[in-house]
């Protein structure tokens, strides 16, 4: 199986989050799997990750997951009760429907982070036509972030939310060491891989000086870490 990503960057495994989860759901699997760097004219949704498992092309992480539990026989379901699972379904959907977005924005629109971080990604756009075609994706980023919502919102109400979501997360994580119990499920692909992304340093980042003053959340992220990235150096 080949699992199509963006590659590291930023001091990341990945320079998205969903290609993270998925990287961890790989490894969770305990499948054989070679990241590979992904080609938007093969992308089926125009997005990474994409898996090509002996030429079945499965896009999105979620529906990645699901593939690897229906052909593979994967379990990321932890042991646990179908109302803990709920609970880890309606997580995941707040950091990927909501949180990503919040992110994202501090990533894109900020013109200091945008300038080091996102703008490397067209790297291999001829030079001349590297800062048209940036600013060009880069208003694309902030149209769809205004028709989404929550790019209509302030710098200080967008942190408030955030800090919203990261709350919620550190308040059902509670004392546990996995993010449903003493066991790791699919969901802590999802909520490490968004931790991770928020809390890279690489970016100036008021999200992310909010999750590094949160030792519970920076406990279970390294952890996290630990287990399904040992050794890795940002």
């Amino acid at each position: 199986m080949k699992l199509n990503v963006f590659g590291p960057y930023f001091g990341l495994p990945d320079a998205s989050p969903f290609c993270i989860k998925a990287l961890i759901l790989l490894k969770m699997s305990g499948l054989d799997f070679e990241p590979v760097k992904m080609s938007f004219r093969k992308a089926p949704k125009g997005k990474a990750p994409y898996l090509d498992d002996g030429g079945t092309i499965i896009a999105d992480s979620h529906f990645i997951m699901r593939h690897l539990e229906r052909a593979h026989g994967a379990d990321f379901s932890g042991g646990y009760s179908a109302e803990d699972l709920a609970k880890g379904w309606a997580v995941a959907r707040m950091l990927e429907e909501h949180f990503y977005f919040l992110s994202m924005n501090v990533r894109w629109l900020e013109d200091d982070n945008f300038w080091k971080g996102p703008y490397q990604f067209f790297a291999d756009a001829p030079s001349i036509l590297r800062p048209l075609i940036a600013r060009m994706i880069r208003g694309k980023v902030r149209k769809a972030q205004h028709l989404q919502g929550l790019g209509r919102h302030s710098a200080g109400e967008r942190l408030e939310l955030a800090i919203g979501d990261l709350d919620a997360v550190e308040t059902m994580l509670g004392r546990n060491s996995h993010f449903l119990g003493d066991s790791v499920s699919g969901v802590d692909a999802t909520v490490a891989a968004f931790l991770w992304t928020a809390e890279c340093r690489h970016f100036r980042s008021p999200i992310g000086d909010h999750i590094r003053n949160r030792p519970p959340l920076m406990a279970y992220l390294q952890r996290m870490r630990d287990r399904y990235f040992p050794g890795f150096q940002e």
